[in-house]
This record gives structure tokens, C-alpha cells and sequence, in this order.
């Protein structure tokens, strides 16, 4: 059955109506906090505030019976337009936004967005790296938070700073996602990463353009590892488990001697001696180094600061 004149002068004024009162309930939900109760009924509220408009369009259809008239078919298409805009396209992206970071946190990874480098530079004063800017977090619509929750503590991928890994699994991920790390500043591996992880690492960390320092700790790496972080400045090599008191491998020495842009070295745990200082002296890069726990004598810590003007070095 056709609907009458009035009807249809009727129709435009419910939509209007039922759209205002969407607003109206969401300016509410904002004021009064009532998306902060966590409670049944204001995951009822957000819900309808979220599929209103599907649920106006589905009346204006069984007002009509189902039949696609002009009038009504421009209004359905207009309320679908509404969710999809409204809803559908911050919800998704909001999600996407955390792709590699959800999946990294599910693997138990130390994820961190607020990694301060100036007081570990200026302290040795050395520049600090710039901060990386990450793109404007995603806003979400206050009748979305309900279906977020999950989410919220979740840092967007290219807001991580700093990631500590300590399983394959956390590796693969990372290597997976690599591209959308693009402010990650310091990756830390520990006990845990197998070689096959840390050869994988070993071809993707060359390729985080804000990458400045790596850390491993405990960690037996393959042979030229450390000589593929070309792009890092700071080195923290440590030896707090089965690797303390063990000799540091010589071919590793070679390695990182070779990097280019490494300004920083830390060493702690291992059995680095004079000889050890010796074949690091000739690096032409490194202008700070910090022995804890090593077996370097003060002869062999003279010797490794003299090789270059610049250098300076520190004791526990």
C-alpha cells in the first residue's frame, strides 16, 4: 500500500527528528559520563547510538513495505552514509591503526611510546637523536569506546618507540609489520630469541629509519651480526645470565669496530679485557664507551681512551 500525502510530508520530518535525537544522545553520553560506567545499560546506550541510523532506515522500510521509492530510497542511502562515516570507517581505522601492536602485545612484547633519549645523550655529551613524529591518533566517537576497550592501552604502531623482545614469535611479528614501526628508536633482545630469530632481526633492523640503539642481553649472536646495524649510534651489550663472566667473542669486536655511525658502547658483565680494549681502539666512530663489570684494567682503559681525542670512558 502506497504511503499517503502525508505520509510523505511526514517521512522527512521523523528522519530529521530521529537524527536529532541521536545528537542529542550523544552530546549527552559526553556531558553527563555516562560512557565511563562501564555498566550494561551504557552498553546499551552506545549501541543504539551506533546503529541508529541502520535502525531508522529499516523503519522507513517497513513503513513503505519494503518498497524502494524514490524519497525512501535516498533516505536509507543517506542513514547507511550516516553509520558508515559516523561509525563504521573510526571503528575500522581506530583498529588498523594497531594492527602489528595487538598482535605484538598478545606475544608479550614491552612495548613503549615514551622512550627519552636526551638524558642518555646529554649526559654524555652527545646529541640526542630527534623525536620521531607519529601521525594524529585516530579520535574515536564517545559511542565507540565500549567496543574498544580491549584496544585502549594499546599503542598505535607508529607511535612505538621502543620494543623489548625475548621470543621468536615477538620477532616474527615485528618482521612481518616492520614498515609500520616508523618511530621506532630502540630495540632490545633477550634470552629467548633463538639464531634463526636474530638472523631474521638481523636482516629487517637495517631498515627502521629512526633506529639509533639496539640492546642484547644474553645473547650468543651469529657470526657479522652486529655487523649489519650500520645505522645505529648506541650499543648496549650485556652480560647478566649465562653469559657473565664469559669472554667477549673477538670476531664481535671486529663487527662492531666496523660501524660507521656507532657513538656510544656499552659493555657489562663480560670478561672484556686489555686485549679486548685494545682491538676496539681502533674504531673510529665510537666516542663514549661504558665498562661495567668487565676485566679492563687501567692500563687497558688508558690505552682504548687515547686512541681517539674524542673518547671517553666510563667505569661502573
Amino acid at each position: 500500500m502506497p504511503l499517503n500525502k502525508n505520509s510523505r510530508l511526514v517521512t522527512p520530518f521523523v528522519l530529521a527528528g530521529l537524527l536529532l535525537l541521536e545528537a542529542g544522545l550523544v552530546v549527552s553520553l559526553r556531558t553527563l559520563g555516562w560512557l565511563g560506567t562501564g555498566s550494561a545499560i551504557g552498553l546499551i546506550i552506545c549501541t543504539l547510538a551506533t546503529f541508529l541510523p541502520l535502525l531508522i532506515g529499516l523503519v522507513l522500510l517497513a513503513r513503505n513495505r519494503l518498497r524502494f521509492g524514490l524519497r525512501a530510497l535516498m533516505a536509507c542511502v543517506a542513514l547507511v552514509a550516516v553509520f558508515v562515516f559516523v561509525s563504521a570507517m573510526p571503528l575500522v581505522d581506530y583498529r588498523s591503526a594497531r594492527t602489528a601492536t595487538k598482535q605484538l602485545a598478545a606475544a608479550n612484547a614491552t612495548l613503549n611510546v615514551e622512550f627519552d633519549w636526551d638524558s642518555f645523550y646529554d649526559g654524555m655529551g652527545l646529541k640526542p637523536p630527534p623525536v620521531p613524529e607519529s601521525a594524529p591518533a585516530v579520535r574515536l566517537p564517545p559511542w565507540l569506546g565500549p567496543f574498544t576497550e580491549s584496544l585502549s592501552a594499546i599503542p598505535t604502531d607508529d607511535a612505538v618507540r621502543s620494543i623489548h623482545l625475548s621470543s621468536d614469535e615477538q620477532v616474527h611479528i615485528l618482521a612481518v609489520y616492520s614498515a609500520r614501526f616508523s618511530s621506532l628508536q630502540f630495540v632490545s633482545i633477550a634470552r629467548g630469541v633463538s639464531v634463526a630469530g636474530l638472523r631474521t632481526l638481523q636482516s629487517v633492523l637495517p631498515h627502521f629509519p629512526q633506529l639509533v640503539g639496539v640492546q642484547v642481553n644474553d645473547v650468543a649472536v651469529p657470526e657479522n651480526w652486529y655487523g649489519s646495524l650500520t645505522n645505529i649510534r648506541t650499543l648496549l651489550v650485556w652480560g647478566e645470565g649465562m653469559s657473565r663472566g664469559a669472554p667477549f667473542p673477538p670476531e664481535d669486536l671486529v663487527a662492531i669496530r666496523s660501524l660507521p655511525n656507532l657513538e656510544a658502547l656499552m659493555i657489562l658483565g663480560y670478561a672484556f679485557n686489555d686485549s679486548d680494549a685494545k682491538r676496539l681502539s681502533s674504531s673510529p666512530s665510537i666516542k663514549r664507551v661504558i665498562l661495567r663489570g668487565t676485566a679492563v684494567t687501567p692500563k687497558g682503559e688508558s690505552a682504548l681512551s687515547n686512541a681517539m681525542s674524542e673518547r671517553i670512558i666510563y667505569r661502573n
